[in-house]
């Protein structure tokens, strides 16, 4: 196949995803830095969600205090910045290269395709991104809290495209499934691939929206250079 672009997905594709029991942990502990109950938090960040990854909601601290308002509680400064602190040091934990991911990132620029990145994400994501070792491969980011855009929308895919200057049906997405992402550019002709490594332990890892996939997948990333 003689593709001229491949479109990658961050969480769980190029970096690391959230195993479930330390994400629901990490919003218990949140909750109670913040002094509110923590089933209501759970409740308010998932109806909140939406919004949040579409920039809607501003910052990230600006979603906590809204929560906390629909739960009648004010948090202070001081309750905001600790319970962002475990958010942050969570991401820092997670948001590390997946084994390969430098590698086929180098090897996609170097056999003549451009790349992008599309990402389902709040607004403290594109900062991380933006200082990683894995930022200087990619020719054009969206960020669904930058542009407004969710997947499987047509037009979040179409924002990367357009702006790399090629069609649809000339790209390969790569992603881990997550908001029907696959069958989301399989629509627009993309030739779509899931990426699931076999050996995942642990746990349950974090897919919001997941979709069944009966399609291409990989194992590994740099597999994908073998389709280039």
């Amino acid at each position: 196949m003689n593709f001229r672009a491949v479109l990658f997905d961050l969480y769980g594709t190029l970096v690391g995803e959230f195993l479930d029991d330390d994400w629901d942990r990490l919003l218990g502990e949140m909750a109670e830095q913040l002094g509110v109950p923590a089933d209501g938090f759970r409740h308010h960040w998932s109806a909140t969600a939406i919004e949040r990854q579409t920039g809607r909601m501003g910052s990230v601290e600006d979603n906590l205090r809204v929560i906390c308002e629909r739960l009648g509680r004010r948090p202070s400064g001081e309750q905001v910045a600790r319970a962002i602190a475990l958010r942050t040091s969570m991401y820092d934990r997670y948001f590390r290269p997946r084994p390969g991911a430098e590698e086929t990132l180098r090897g996609t620029k170097e056999r003549g395709c451009s790349v992008a990145l599309v990402s389902m994400c709040a607004p403290d994501t594109p900062p991380l991104w933006r200082a990683s070792s894995l930022a200087r491969y990619v020719d054009v980011e969206v960020f669904s809290c930058e542009v407004g855009l969710r997947k499987p929308d047509p037009e979040i895919y179409l924002h990367a495209t357009e702006r790399l200057g090629v069609e649809p049906p000339d790209c390969l997405y790569v992603g881990d499934g997550a908001y029907s992402e696959l069958t989301g550019a399989a629509a627009l002709g993309m030739h779509s691939v899931l990426i699931r490594d076999p050996r995942e332990i642990g746990g349950t890892m974090l897919r919001p929206e997941a979709e069944s996939w009966d399609g291409q997948a990989v194992a590994d990333l740099r597999e994908v250079l073998l389709l280039l």
